[in-house]
């Protein structure tokens, strides 16, 4: 039977529009205090350590020993209820999806809850794979695509994986996985577009 990951930022809601924006803020804060730089040098650092170790957690950990769970706590701690309101047409269309669906986010539990329960959806998904449970190794990386396999039992071509980042989805794809694009750009080979998460039942087979 097949299984549908699901992104959460910039996928569930309009890309853009909901808290990430937040996050990534708190995360340039967060890397400027713990360092000791200022901004430009810290996004600078940012954009090394993702390219490193596929995320700013990543390298804090190996270089800065950052506490990951105090680093979670500090850069999901945003205003998630005051920028998310339930959405009806959402939780329509996952209910129309005929399979399990499992939010597969880097983000903290803890944050992933507060977004999906904002969004009037918390009670639809079978499990939350978040960055703790894939021992802080983040997607783009094939790791937690690897172990999450292994955690539900599934072949590759029994996963379908949503996202809205183009290196998610050639992930899910190099690994034989279905990926499923949600935004505007195109993607190469065998991968599906969608423009919003509205249309996910399109493409789902």
């Amino acid at each position: 039977m097949k299984m549908v990951f699901l992104d959460v930022d910039d996928t569930l809601y309009q890309k853009g529009k909901g808290p990430f924006a937040h996050v990534s803020g708190r995360i340039n804060s967060y890397v400027m205090n713990w360092c000791g730089i200022e901004m430009e040098e810290a996004q600078v650092l940012r954009g090394h350590y993702i390219i490193t170790y596929g995320s700013t957690l990543g390298g804090l950990m190996a270089h800065h020993g950052v506490d990951p769970n105090d680093y979670l706590r500090d850069v999901h701690d945003v205003p998630v209820e005051d920028m998310l309101k339930p959405d009806s047409r959402l939780r329509e269309v996952l209910v129309s999806i005929p399979y399990k669906m499992v939010l597969f986010s880097n983000g903290s539990i803890d944050y992933v809850r507060r977004v999906i329960d904002a969004l009037g959806v918390g009670d639809l998904f079978y499990d939350l794979f978040t960055i703790e449970y894939m021992d802080f190794i983040p997607k783009p990386r094939s790791y937690p695509y690897q172990k999450l396999m292994e955690l539900y039992g599934r072949e590759r071509n029994d996963c379908i994986v949503v996202d809205d980042r183009i290196p998610n989805i050639l992930t899910a794809v190099d690994m034989g996985m279905t990926g499923i694009l949600v935004g505007e750009e195109e993607l190469p080979g065998d991968a599906k577009t969608i423009e919003t998460i509205y249309a996910i039942t399109d493409v789902i087979d």
